[in-house]
């Protein structure tokens, strides 16, 4: 059995390392490589036997290379080879598939560029001839059930595993239940399972005719019906398990194998896959979206695909897997392999105010927040109209993707104290609190607001403009906030800046209807002397939160 695989160049991946401790399921997002492994396997087995009809196994200054066509190359569907390489870096360097078996032996196949439309391969020359000239690890690449072909005629046995590799198990399911029928052992075994599962009874294929006719009951002694007519789940089942009783002593690549299953199905289907697979000594390598599936398999059996493939260590690594496929997108595992750390605030016009203000005060934190770090809400939404995900929540999932990525969550005061800031330590999940309402309480400063009055007016229309804000001023602020606006005031601890302080006085000013989404450009008019000092304090906190001294330059 296949105990790791190395990957060099193959499609999304340079180079990567897969431990496979003997069955495996696979879990992560879309877009992280479970079904690129399954893929390359295929292509190594496809490889390795084209090679192996040269019956060649003499070295001499390396082994003899052999042709693969694009047609002939079933594993993956290509328009053109240059699409099998990584970043379609096609001319300079071999694809190498190395596979090492529990048994120590190791083949590394090369995949040599040759045209668009042609490619050699060959096993690498370090390969012992001795363990080449043995029986190859047979490799069945199972990809999702597709739709029953209406008519279906007995095929070949290379034909059948050609439309197996392209994608297309729906036009032969009938030639491998007419394979399952001709070995007594496995069509008794597959009866048996499919009662079992479904309570129904397969009939012997007919291949008599021009086509398979391939027939159930739904109960003994009831009307025959075709498969065709059965639903997706049923179909998606009988093919794994026939393909698992006519393939003994195969790795069986499964892709998705619990597509088209309602849940109780997909609660059942592993543990009936993993029994058969130690019937028949055959070993099964699986990638699957279900949380059923997962929640199922013991942890030392789960290869997560994130960012880098590990091995999970315990239930509680599998618990915390569950909760981050359904809380992380692609884009969050795409920018924490990038990003110095994860800044959780409101909203993103927060970000917004922050770079004006950093901009203004030529603070290191600019192009941090401007380049250097992945931004999220407070409260995360995974997906439009699911629940939100609290930060805390989410940075649990992200470290899932990114051990050691730093996080901090910068919140509103609320008028609530209990929240607190916790120890700034550049290390895990920290967070900051405004002691102001909001963000937007630290823009309520009379002459800054009067000075972005005029910009937005124009200095030759600004006088009354600003004689009617101060006249708002005077009318509804408390004097010792118009006096001291930086100071320490109950009535901005407390009151919402965003809704209740900004919009009347903008208005009283004649800017009527102005975006709360453009606030940041009242910053950016701020002098350095109307920013608030805890302003300064935050953004020396959030460069300190992700490993940066404040006082380096910007």
């Amino acid at each position: 059995m296949i105990r790791k695989v190395i990957l060099r160049r193959f499609k999304r991946f340079e180079e990567v390392a897969f431990d496979i401790p003997g069955h495996v399921v696979l879990a992560g997002p879309n877009n992280t490589g479970k079904t690129t492994l399954l893929q390359a396997l295929a292509s190594w087995n496809l490889a390795l036997t084209h090679w192996k009809k040269l019956n060649d196994y003499n070295k001499r200054r390396g082994y003899t290379k052999v042709p693969i066509a694009r047609q002939a190359f079933s594993t993956v569907p290509l328009r053109n080879f240059d699409l099998l390489w990584h970043r379609r870096n096609y001319k300079k360097r071999p694809i190498e598939i190395e596979v090492r078996r529990s048994d120590g032996g190791c083949i590394c196949m090369e995949l040599i560029p040759d045209s668009t439309e042609q490619i050699y391969v060959r096993p690498r020359s370090d390969v012992s001839a001795e363990l080449l000239s043995q029986d190859v690890l047979g490799a069945v690449f199972v990809p999702p059930m597709t739709g029953l072909a209406p008519d279906e005629p007995v095929l070949q046995t290379a034909k059948i595993e050609q439309l197996m590799g392209s994608g297309r198990p729906g036009e032969v399911l009938r030639n491998l239940l007419l394979e399952a029928n001709r070995n007594q052992e496995a069509w008794e075994a597959l009866l048996d399972s499919i009662e079992r599962l479904f309570g129904y009874e397969l009939l012997p294929p007919d291949s008599s005719r021009a086509d398979i006719i391939a027939e159930y009951r739904q109960e003994k002694g009831g009307r025959a019906l075709d498969i065709a007519s059965a639903g997706s789940g049923f179909q998606q089942v009988l093919m794994l398990l026939t393909l698992l009783n006519t393939r003994a002593g195969s790795v069986l690549l499964l892709d998705e194998p619990d597509a088209h299953l309602h849940v109780i199905l997909q609660d059942a289907i592993y543990g009936e896959l993993r029994k058969l697979a130690a019937h028949h000594e055959s070993q099964l390598i699986l990638a699957t979206h279900s949380e059923v599936v997962i929640d199922t398999v013991d942890p030392r059996e789960l290869c997560v695909l994130l960012n880098e493939p590990r091995i999970l260590a315990d239930s509680d690594e599998r618990r915390q897997l569950i909760r981050s496929l359904r809380v992380l997108s692609n884009t969050d595992l795409m920018q924490a392999g990038s990003a110095r750390g994860i800044l959780y605030t409101e909203d993103h016009t927060d970000i917004s105010i922050l770079r004006a203000w950093a901009d203004r005060l030529d603070h290191r934190a600019l192009p941090l927040l401007t380049k250097e770090l992945m931004w999220k809400r407070t409260v995360v939404q995974p997906r439009e109209g699911a629940a939100g995900i609290q930060g805390r929540d989410h940075y649990k999932a992200l470290t899932m993707a990114q051990e050691g990525i730093p996080g901090l969550e910068l919140v509103d005061g609320d008028a609530n104290p209990s929240i607190l800031s916790s120890e700034i330590t550049g290390r895990g999940f920290q967070r900051l609190r405004w002691r102001r309402y909001e963000i937007e309480s630290y823009l309520v400063h009379p002459a800054a607001l009067a000075r972005f009055v005029e910009h937005q007016v124009g200095r030759s229309l600004a006088e009354q403009h600003i004689e009617d804000l101060h006249a708002h001023f005077e009318n509804e602020y408390p004097p010792a906030v118009l006096k001291d606006p930086l100071g320490e005031h109950e009535y901005l601890n407390t009151t919402k800046a965003r809704t209740r302080l900004l919009p009347p006085a903008l208005n009283a000013a004649g800017l009527h209807g102005f975006p709360y989404t453009r606030y940041n450009e009242i910053a950016a008019l701020m002098i350095p002397e109307e920013i608030h000092p805890e302003v300064t304090e935050k953004l020396d906190a959030i460069c300190r939160a992700f490993g940066i001294d404040p006082d380096e330059p910007a």
